[in-house]
């Protein structure tokens, strides 16, 4: 059993004064299923665009190797830094035009003691009385920027099994090694919450910068699951931007375009199908003889994103 949560969950003097009714959760978990920040960015971005409270967070000190998960740093002032600690973070947001809330979750992974952490989160849910909870994530594949976004997922019961469906999200079959969100939807469905995980798949060739493009694909589909309207306007403009961007690059620079399209049709048998579960993302898509390196499509776009910067900056002077 896990340890019993003790002072690990502190509640923000908002929580007092905000009733949410019924709320939906969406939550997100930095680090080894994020990839381009998709399930993160998705939730901070509706976290920064919504009316959103800060309600609660959750101690890091028990469940963080700040050896792995590192706090940052930033200068506050003359001679001033300040340390910005890893930690859970509870946001919830009063739907006007809507019969129902949202609770909205982000934290790194977790390192430690995944089944407290999971144990302190749900309690927080169930204090804030959330009705649902959805997690959503990304993984690199061989796939297009420019294709619709494959998902895959599972739910912990057999309504939300049939939403994902609706959806053409794909189950996942996967056995083996995983991550954390198995472990909270495990944790949640003993108490009765239902909840789904969505993972969508993002360029393998496109890392280093942030994707919008996923982030509003797994939006959409927690709209259209939840019920709860979501204005996703501005993802979807960032989104086509960075395709446009790709395409830029990928039109200017003939061979590499080749070596994307090449890698793109030679991966396609070799990666996870949407059954499957996603393959670690520090590792890589998986390498044959002749195929590109995607860090050297990933060193391209960079630098070339970089130059777009230098130009459109030098435009504005």
């Amino acid at each position: 059993m896990p340890d019993e949560p003790t002072n690990l969950l502190h509640y923000l003097p908002e929580a007092e004064t905000l009733v949410l009714r019924a709320p939906s959760a969406l939550v997100a978990f930095g680090g080894w299923v994020d990839a381009g920040s998709g399930g993160t960015g998705g939730v901070r971005h509706l976290i920064s665009n919504m009316k959103t409270r800060k309600l609660a967070e959750i101690d890091a000190e028990e469940f963080y190797s700040f050896t792995d998960t590192r706090p940052l740093v930033s200068i506050v002032g003359a001679g001033e830094r300040a340390i910005h600690w890893p930690r859970g973070e509870f946001h919830g947001a009063t739907l006007e035009d809507h019969t129902s809330d949202l609770m909205l979750f982000v934290a790194p992974e977790p390192n430690l003691k995944w089944r407290t952490f999971a144990s302190v989160m749900l309690d927080g849910m169930q204090h804030f009385g959330v009705q649902s909870m959805m997690c959503i994530g990304s993984i690199f594949g061989a796939v297009s920027h420019r294709g619709v976004v494959r998902m895959t997922g599972w739910a912990n019961n057999d309504q939300l099994t049939e939403a994902l469906a609706q959806q053409n999200v794909q189950f996942t079959n996967y056995e083996g090694p995983t991550g954390f969100v198995t472990v909270l939807l495990s944790e949640a469905e003993k108490r009765g919450l239902p909840s789904v995980a969505v993972y969508g798949f993002a360029p393998n060739y496109i890392q280093g910068v942030p994707n919008p493009r996923v982030s509003h694909a797994l939006l959409k589909t927690f709209s259209a699951i939840s019920g709860v309207p979501l204005d996703l306007h501005e993802l979807d403009r960032a989104g086509r931007a960075l395709s446009r961007q790709v395409d830029r690059l990928l039109h200017d620079q003939p061979q590499l375009r080749e070596q994307v399209d090449r890698m793109l049709s030679m991966m396609s048998e070799a990666e996870p199908s949407p059954g499957d579960d996603p393959q670690d993302p520090t590792e890589g898509p998986a390498q044959n003889v002749d195929l590109p390196s995607p860090q050297a499509v990933v060193n391209e776009l960079e630098e070339f994103l970089r130059q777009l910067r230098r130009d459109e900056n030098g435009d504005d002077a």
